[in-house]
């Protein structure tokens, strides 16, 4: 289903924005749902595919494929397209899509994705410390993760901490910074950080996490990746200036 995301297609809308479901009256579409033509999907029908972003009921629109609903119980997966230039992340599209996902136990994923997360610290005798988490891809980072549907960034950032070294912390909301950079796919991921200070022993998440270390700020710039080098040099700064301050 990957090799759409990004692709312009033609779609026929055969069930438009507030029409019913033909087996399930309660059911009312809130977007506009169709499929491409020739475009084959698991259940051996045309593909079926979302149109966000267009609030008025439509017979057919062009648009551009920005995501993806993977269903676990399901034998098709479903597309996701909006017009050109507009953009859903993932917790976004699951969101507008859940009139009838709510039905399956889907996994959004968005050609725009976000994640949340914190530049995690402590103080101490030696100085500010930076947490930096070794990833089972080898690649380091701070507690973060995708978006869920409901939430808010402050809320992501806390669920992610708590899922990856088992704390609850509290969230500097005063420090956000948010980056852009590009994965597969196509992707143009957007990642939002704060503050949060630690307070509490680790327990970190072995499945996501095999190593962890506390560095101080040169060192966790040269470890992290490099769309957290204008963040972490920030943070530092912000850091400082409150001790000479306080």
């Amino acid at each position: 289903m990957r090799q759409y995301l990004g692709k312009t297609v033609n779609i026929i809308i055969d069930r438009p924005l507030g029409s019913t479901h033909p087996n399930h009256p309660n059911l009312v579409y809130l977007v506009n749902y169709g499929y491409i033509p020739d475009i084959i999907g698991g259940d051996g029908e045309e593909q079926d595919i979302y149109l966000l972003g267009v609030d008025e009921p439509v017979k057919e629109y062009t648009a551009k494929v920005i995501g993806i609903v993977h269903r676990k119980n399901d034998i098709e997966d479903k597309l996701v397209a909006a017009p050109d230039g507009v953009i859903f992340d993932q917790a976004q599209i699951a969101e507008m899509v859940d009139f009838q996902e709510k039905f399956f136990d889907s996994h959004y994923e968005s050609l725009y994705p976000k994640s949340c997360g914190a530049i995690v610290y402590r103080r101490g005798s030696e100085g500010i410390r930076y947490l930096c988490l070794k990833q089972t891809s080898g690649v380091y980072s701070t507690p973060k993760g995708h978006m869920e549907a409901h939430e808010s960034e402050p809320e992501t950032a806390r669920r992610e901490i708590l899922e990856e070294i088992g704390l609850t912390l509290d969230i500097d909301t005063t420090f956000r910074y948010e980056t852009e950079y590009k994965l597969k796919y196509g992707k143009l991921k957007t990642l939002v950080l704060f503050l949060a200070e630690c307070a509490g022993e680790l327990n970190i998440d072995p499945g996501e996490i095999t190593e962890h270390c506390w560095l101080p700020y040169e060192q966790a710039r040269e470890v992290l990746p490099y769309w957290y080098t204008d963040a972490i040099e920030k943070a530092d700064s912000v850091l400082r200036l409150s001790i000479q301050t306080s």
